[in-house]
C-alpha cells in the first residue's frame, strides 16, 4: 500500500509538475501577447498623434487659404467698386457734356434763326430803302 500510495504521490507530482508548465507556458503567451498588444497600442497611439498633427496642419493651412481667398475676393471687389465708381462718374460728366452740347446746339440753332432773320430784315430794309428812294424820284 505504501507503494501505491508513492505512486499515486508521483502520478499527483507528475500531473501537478504538468499543470504547472502547461499554466507557465499559458502565462508565458500571455504574457507574450500583452506586451504585442501594448506594442500594438502604443504604436495606434503614435499614428493617431501624428495625424492629429497632420489634420491640425492640414486644418491651419485651409484656414490661411481660405483667408487669403476672402482676402482676394475683398481686394477683388474693391477694385471693382472702383472701377464701378469711375464708371459712374465718367457717366455722370459724359451727360453733363452731353446736356451743354445739347444747350450749345439748340443755342446755335437759335443763333443761325436769328440770322436768317436778320438776313431777311436787311433785304426788306434794302427793299423799302429801294421803294422809298423810288418814290422819292417818283415825288420830285
Amino acid at each position: 500500500m505504501e507503494e501505491e500510495h508513492k505512486r499515486e504521490i508521483e502520478q499527483l507530482k507528475h500531473a501537478n509538475e504538468m499543470s504547472c508548465n502547461t499554466l507557465e507556458s499559458k502565462l508565458s503567451c500571455a504574457l507574450v501577447q500583452q506586451a504585442t498588444d501594448e506594442a500594438v497600442i502604443n504604436q495606434l497611439k503614435s499614428d493617431l498623434g501624428a495625424h492629429k498633427a497632420q489634420v491640425d496642419m492640414l486644418n491651419s493651412r485651409l484656414e490661411q487659404d481660405l483667408n487669403d481667398v476672402i482676402m482676394l475676393e475683398q481686394e477683388e471687389k474693391n477694385g471693382m467698386q472702383r472701377k464701378l465708381k469711375k464708371a459712374e462718374d465718367e457717366l455722370r460728366v459724359l451727360k453733363m457734356k452731353q446736356a451743354e452740347q445739347q444747350r450749345d446746339s439748340v443755342s446755335v440753332q437759335h443763333v443761325e434763326t436769328l440770322k436768317q432773320k436778320v438776313m431777311k430784315l436787311r433785304k426788306e430794309n434794302e427793299s423799302l430803302k429801294r421803294r422809298l428812294a423810288s418814290s422819292e424820284l417818283d415825288c420830285s
